[in-house]
C-alpha cells in the first residue's frame, strides 16, 4: 500500500480490505471493488479417527449441522471481511452455472442450539484441530481465529494449525486436517461441474483430487457422472444443481462467503479490467496521457 501511495507503482491488485477507506481517501488513487467468484468453505474430515487418532465425530451429520449453526457468518462479514464479502449458503457463487438460488440460505446463526446438539451428541470438550494457511485466502487468519472463538463458545474444544499454504497443502493432501479453509473459483472452465468432479466426487483416478475429507456419497457420484455425458444444458445444470443441494443438505463444506477482491490504481492508469475472477487483463489496461 505504501508503495501505491508513494507513486513506486501504479497498480495492486492485493489491497488489503481494511486499509480501502485509506486508500480511497487518497487523491492520486483508484480504488476498484467487487467480489470473486471464489467461495470460501470449511470442509471436516470423514475419516474413522481424527488426526490424532481420536474418535471422529464429524462423521456425524449432526455435529457437522452443529458447527454451522454456532457460526456468525454476518458477523465475520462485517469485523473480519470488513462488510466487502457475500455472504453465501452455497459453495458456488451466483455466476456459476449450476448455481440454485434455493440452496443459497446460510443456516440461521443459533449457539444456543448449537450447543444443545453438541451436549446430546457428547461432544462438550471435543478437542481437534482447525487448519489454515496465513498467505493463501483474503484475511484467512482472522476468519479462523474467529471461527476457534465461536466454536469454542459452545463448547468446543478446537485448536487453530496456521501456516503458510506449502506447508499446509502437503498436510491436507494426505488427509491430515479435521477441518479446514478450502476456496474454489471453479476456474478456468466456470461451472460448477469443476467443484463436483474435483471436490465433492469420491476420490478413484481424476475425480475427487481435492476430496481432502475422504467422503463418498454414491447417489451423489452417478449424478456427477451422468452430467460428464448430458449434451443437453438445462438437464446436465439440473443434475449439477441436485449434486449440490446433498453437498449442503448434508453439510460436507460449509459455505462462508465469496471473498472480495480490491484493487487499486494511482492517476496515472486511465482504466483496468476487472472480472470477478480477479484476474488482470493488463493488455487492456489504458495509461493516461
Amino acid at each position: 500500500m505504501a508503495a501505491l501511495l508513494s507513486g513506486e507503482i501504479d497498480f495492486t491488485e492485493k489491497a488489503p480490505v481494511q486499509d480501502l477507506p485509506r486508500l480511497a481517501a487518497a487523491p492520486n488513487v483508484k480504488v476498484m471493488e467487487g467480489n470473486e467468484l471464489r467461495t470460501i468453505m470449511f470442509g471436516f474430515n470423514f475419516q474413522d479417527k481424527l488426526h490424532n487418532g481420536e474418535p471422529n465425530l464429524f462423521k456425524e451429520k449432526k455435529m457437522r449441522e452443529a458447527v454451522g449453526l454456532a457460526i456468525d457468518l454476518n458477523l465475520i462479514r462485517d469485523k473480519v471481511m470488513r462488510g466487502k464479502s457475500r455472504v453465501t449458503g452455497t459453495v458456488v457463487a451466483p455466476a456459476i452455472p449450476g448455481y440454485d438460488a434455493a440452496l443459497d440460505t446460510p443456516p440461521v446463526y443459533d449457539p444456543e442450539k448449537a450447543a444443545a446438539m453438541i451436549k446430546e451428541l457428547g461432544a462438550e470438550g471435543y478437542a481437534f484441530e482447525i487448519m489454515c494457511s496465513n498467505d493463501l485466502w483474503v484475511n484467512e487468519e482472522e476468519i479462523c481465529n474467529a471461527l476457534v472463538s465461536m466454536l469454542t463458545r459452545v463448547g468446543l474444544a478446537p485448536r487453530l494449525n496456521i501456516a503458510p499454504n506449502a506447508v499446509q497443502q502437503v498436510k491436507l493432501t494426505n488427509g491430515e486436517a479435521d477441518m479446514f479453509a478450502f476456496g474454489w473459483a471453479n476456474e478456468p472452465m466456470l461451472d460448477s461441474y469443476s467443484i463436483l468432479l474435483q471436490t465433492f466426487q469420491t476420490k478413484s483416478d481424476n475425480a475427487g483430487v481435492f476430496n481432502w475429507g475422504g467422503w463418498s456419497y454414491p447417489e451423489m457420484d452417478k449424478l456427477i457422472i451422468a452430467a460428464s455425458t448430458e449434451l443437453d444444458r438445462e438437464k446436465r445444470l439440473a443434475m449439477q444443481s441436485a449434486a449440490l443441494k446433498i453437498v449442503k443438505d448434508e453439510s460436507i463444506m460449509l459455505p462462508f462467503h465469496q471473498q472480495p477482491m480490491a484493487w487499486a490504481t494511482s492517476d496515472k492508469v486511465e482504466s483496468v479490467v476487472q472480472l470477478s475472477d480477479n484476474k488482470g487483463r493488463h493488455w487492456l489496461t489504458r495509461m493516461a496521457e
